[in-house]
């Protein structure tokens, strides 16, 4: 299974401690939901382990739980990173645009899952 890093263009930060505002053009899973390509808002709460993600549309929504990220480089600005695993995209890694990123913890069986689902889907 190979896994490949991606960053998206085009995100500002609206509040650079508490907001990323991003357009993905592509459909991405971000825990164990798939959600369609769009413009997000992405906020931390209070607590910066708890993040929201909602697209523009009001119909997509998710909370997901993160932990605090290893790599202390500093970016030009926010991004959203995701890594490629069998042709499906996981939000894998929120930056600010300091160097305060936050990591969506990957679990295997769910990124099999939904590979599995997405090859399925594939072959109808």
């Amino acid at each position: 299974m190979a896994a490949a890093g991606m960053s998206i263009a085009g995100v500002a930060s609206a509040r650079a401690e508490e907001k990323v505002i991003a357009r993905v053009p592509f459909d991405f899973v971000v825990g164990s939901l798939t959600m369609p390509a769009g413009r997000y808002i992405v906020t931390e709460a209070d607590d910066p382990a708890l993040v929201s993600i909602a697209n523009e549309n009001g119909h997509d929504f998710t909370f997901v739980l993160t932990i605090a990220d290893g790599n202390n480089e500093p970016v030009a600005e926010p991004e959203l990173i995701f890594d490629e695993i069998g042709g499906q995209r996981f939000l894998a890694r929120i930056v600010t645009g300091d160097s305060d990123g936050r990591e969506i913890p990957l679990k295997a069986r769910v990124m099999t899952e939904k590979v599995d689902r997405v090859a399925a889907a594939a072959f109808r």
